[in-house]
């Protein structure tokens, strides 16, 4: 069960108490208070009729034998010790706080997968209160050791479910994969006792006493306007760290002007990279910090943040867009999307760039892109295509080579190479919806970067480039989708940003393969801004993304998570931004990937 994330407002300083050494293990979520971990044993209350004691490996009931599990465990701990009991009744509740063990033929109603032995679902919360097992029971168990027989070995599976207990998950499904010997990797092997890795990452949570947290520096409250970088700072143990890990959380709390209820902001800010967040309207109210660790909690005093509104500029407009991304097949496409306003014609010029990306050290660009410019209302009228940029052809056959050069040195393009295979389209288009859609001859794909630029001169605020929207495939790494795009003119302009995957996936998109749970991050070249991962937080913000959507003519959201599929909700956020060059960069939360869209929308004033 993966915990909600929320918009970062705030530049926090915090310090660590523990440091964690380089590993091969994989922690998953937070560990337990000081003290003991009681597990209630349903085994044999609970246990497949058709195995007779004793087991293999002499013991004469299956509690019994999962007691002495523990012991394991507990030569690599410290602060804390599994203990046990055992009950003779055959039911367990999640959410009770008692931690069951037990066969069960579902997981809580749900069916277990074909190659599902055991799981163990556990509290999402920081401080761990309850954790259950639940052992498969159609499946035939034994306990015994050395290699594996065609019994499943119980006894190796549960270590490995009381691993996932004291909060360890798989080496081998990490990112990338840790090849090492472990009991936690994520197939049963022969494998039956803790290997190095298991009691390494036992001792790293419960080796030591956990020092309690002190906060030697209390926030401050300020007032800025919108659009002006706003920090709140604390410092805990006098260290001005920033991070959170299993044994140590800090967590900011907001309550909006207007309000007495708090909820919790995840701050999640890219620590390689510096931030700078801008104020928004919505980021004014109360905030502290509470500093966790599984034993304690210290808060901090409650500040304010006021935050001034501002007069936007009305003559500021995008002056180009631009989206980077892998362009691949079918629903794959990348396809971008824009809308030109007013009441003239605009010249626009496209270009979808692959070969070119070489000289910046891009890997694995599309080798031979083509470039379909398309009406919005009916993707069927073709308005222009292009394959090769200075092999002009059809209703562009009167655009040279020369003019698309200069053009694109005086609305500020890198220069593309002679013979080169990148698409170019310049064009000079009414009003409207255009679609504009990346292939290449042979269906390969890669990686793409297609642009858009307002090539009028001068740039009229009359008639503009509007709104982006770009769908496309969201993968890893260098193969998410980055929405670059500049706003121009003599002041700040507020957007709409969405990141949308789960609502495709509904009616009436119903988009096979969407992606489940974006992550929205605004960048002002390597600055990190603002990000989201669900438009639900905070929860105050929600109605006004509601009617910013209503006002630029957006599709409406999925209001909640889909329980079946596990899906998160669309990642959103309305922000004013000075003038500038920025990136919208659309991920998938925790390496997910599949189908997304993402859009800009301009205000109105």
């Amino acid at each position: 069960m993966t915990s909600l994330r929320f918009v970062s407002i705030l530049a926090v300083t915090l310090a660590l108490c523990t440091t964690p050494t380089a590993h091969a293990y994989l922690l998953a979520g937070n560990s337990w208070p000081s003290g003991t971990i009681p597990m209630l044993l349903q085994l044999d209350a609970t246990k497949p009729t058709s195995v007779a004691f004793p087991l293999n490996d002499g013991a004469t009931s299956w509690n019994s034998m999962a007691a002495s599990i523990f012991t394991d465990w507990n030569a690599a701990t410290t602060r804390t010790k599994f203990t046990s009991a055992e009950s003779t009744g055959t039911t367990s509740v999640y959410g009770n706080k008692i931690n069951n063990v037990v066969f069960a033929g579902t997981i809580y109603g749900e069916a277990f997968d074909s190659r599902t032995l055991a799981v163990t679902l556990s509290s999402s919360t920081f401080r761990k209160t309850e954790a259950d097992v639940l052992v498969n029971s159609t499946r035939t168990w034994n306990s015994y050791r050395g290699t594996l027989r065609t019994a499943t070995d119980l006894r190796r599976v549960l270590l490995h479910e009381f691993g996932h207990v004291l909060a360890l998950n798989h080496p081998d499904q990490d990112t990338p994969a840790q090849s090492v010997s472990a009991i936690m990797n994520s197939t049963v092997s022969n494998v039956e006792t803790p290997q190095s890795d298991d009691a390494a990452a036992a001792t790293y949570l419960y080796g030591s006493t956990i020092t309690k947290p002190v906060i030697t520096t209390q926030p401050v409250g300020t007032t800025v306007n919108v659009a002006s970088s706003a920090s709140l700072s604390v410092t805990v143990n006098g260290s001005a760290t920033v991070s959170t890990d299993a044994l140590h959380a800090n967590t900011w709390y907001f309550s909006p002007t207007g309000s007495t209820a708090f909820e919790e902001l995840f701050t999640t800010k890219d620590p390689t990279k510096p931030d700078s967040t801008l104020a928004q309207l919505g980021d004014a109210g109360r905030y502290y910090l509470s500093a966790l660790t599984p034993d304690d909690t210290v808060v901090s005093t409650t500040v304010t943040l006021t935050v001034n509104p501002i007069t936007v500029a009305p003559t500021t407009q995008l002056a180009n867009v631009a989206t980077r991304g892998v362009a691949g097949t079918g629903a794959n496409s990348l396809i971008v999307g824009f809308v030109i306003t007013g009441s003239k014609p605009k010249q626009v010029l496209l270009r979808a760039v692959g070969p070119g990306l070489a000289a910046f050290g891009v890997p694995g660009t599309l080798v031979d892109p083509i470039l379909t410019l398309q009406t919005a209302a009916n993707p069927a009228v073709l308005v222009a295509t292009n394959n090769n940029w200075e092999q002009q052809t059809g209703t562009l056959s009167t655009v040279t080579p020369a003019t698309i050069s200069s053009t694109a040195a005086r609305v500020g393009a890198f220069a593309l190479k002679s013979g080169s295979k990148d698409a170019v389209i310049l064009v000079t288009l009414a009003p409207g919806g255009y679609t504009a859609l990346v292939s290449s001859p042979d269906s390969s794909s890669g990686v793409v970067i297609l642009e858009a630029y307002d090539a009028d001169t001068p740039l009229d605020p009359a008639i503009k480039l509007a709104n982006l929207s770009t769908r496309g495939f969201v993968g890893t790494g260098g193969d998410i989708i980055i929405a670059g795009f500049v706003v121009s003119g003599p002041g700040p302009k507020t957007y709409l940003v969405r990141a949308i995957g789960p609502t495709l996936a509904d009616a009436p998109f119903n988009l096979p393969g969407a992606l489940l749970d974006p992550y929205l991050k605004i960048y002002r070249g390597d600055t990190l801004l603002r990000e989201n991962d669900d438009w639900d937080s905070p929860a105050a913000a929600q109605p006004t993304l509601r009617a910013a959507a209503v006002q630029v003519g957006a599709f409406a959201l999925r209001e909640t998570r889909n329980t079946v599929t596990r899906s998160g909700l669309d990642a959103v956020m309305l922000i004013t931004l000075p003038p500038g060059s920025y990136t919208a960069q659309m991920s998938g939360l925790d390496g997910a990937t599949g189908i997304a869209l993402v859009e800009v929308y301009e205000m109105p004033n």
